[in-house]
């Protein structure tokens, strides 16, 4: 099997020739050689920023010229997609420089710390086990306003690509950008898994996640709500557990 490095870089070779819209090619942040994918709907900012020009039209071209990058070594205006806001701990950004984040970012930790046994970590380092990108490409306050025009490159371009279909476990934070019916289930097709059941924390049918897993119990995808605001720690630790139980990690 070609290994992951070779991968990536043929997925950047690729977009390279059929994309001139850079925010379509955005790749994602965190370890491209980690096992843990994390998908979510868009990332919550706005455009016609700084933050949007750095973040996210700068993103294909950072990966470009670093290829698998270092995370010690920031960018030229200090952002590093590897691992971006580096010195971040775990609490809820006040916006007086408290070191806090989103609480999505709170959530992705949580998940990762249970996922690898470390509970007690409050830093957020997320990105050293795992890697992020978005269904959407374009940021977005709220999921209700955004411009979707780059989900169906991305699903075929990107997601689809044999970079993306090589992580071990991939978890979907945010349902609605995958036609799913009786007839046509989207996260079947681009991850070449099966369904295999819906379980609901604590009993509550708003705290869902759906399992599907392929025919040699190699890849694990998780489905479930957007992993922000309204999410319990029992959701994200029984994710945490579907995921050590299925003992495709070494953990």
């Amino acid at each position: 099997m070609e290994n992951k490095q070779q991968l990536f870089n043929e997925l950047l070779n690729s977009l390279n020739e059929k994309s001139e819209i850079e925010e379509y090619k955005y790749i994602g942040t965190g370890d491209p050689l980690s096992d843990i994918l994390i998908i979510g709907k868009e990332t919550a900012f706005e455009i016609d920023t700084d933050q949007y020009r750095i973040e996210t039209l700068g993103n294909f071209n950072f990966w470009n010229k670093q290829q698998i990058a270092n995370k010690e070594n920031p960018t030229e205006n200090g952002y590093n997609p590897r691992f971006p806001y580096k010195g971040q701990i775990l609490k809820r950004d006040n916006r007086k420089g408290n070191n806090g984040t989103s609480v999505t970012w709170m959530n992705y930790q949580k998940l990762i710390n249970y996922i690898y046994n470390t509970p007690l970590n409050k830093d957020i380092n997320f990105h050293d086990d795992s890697f992020i990108t978005e269904v959407n490409s374009t940021p977005s306050k709220k999921t209700a306003n955004a411009n979707s025009f780059s989900i169906g490159f991305r699903k075929e371009n990107i997601l689809n690509s044999k970079f993306f279909q090589s992580f071990k476990i991939v978890i979907i934070s945010g349902v609605g950008y995958f036609n799913i019916t009786k007839d046509k289930n989207e996260i079947e097709d681009i991850f070449q898994v099966k369904y295999i059941e819906k379980k609901n924390v604590d009993g509550k049918t708003s705290q869902p996640f759906w399992i599907h897993k392929n025919e040699d119990n190699t890849k694990l995808v998780i489905n479930t709500y957007q992993l922000s605001i309204g999410i319990s720690d029992n959701l994200l630790k029984e994710i945490a557990r579907e995921i050590q139980e299925s003992n495709i990690l070494n953990i």
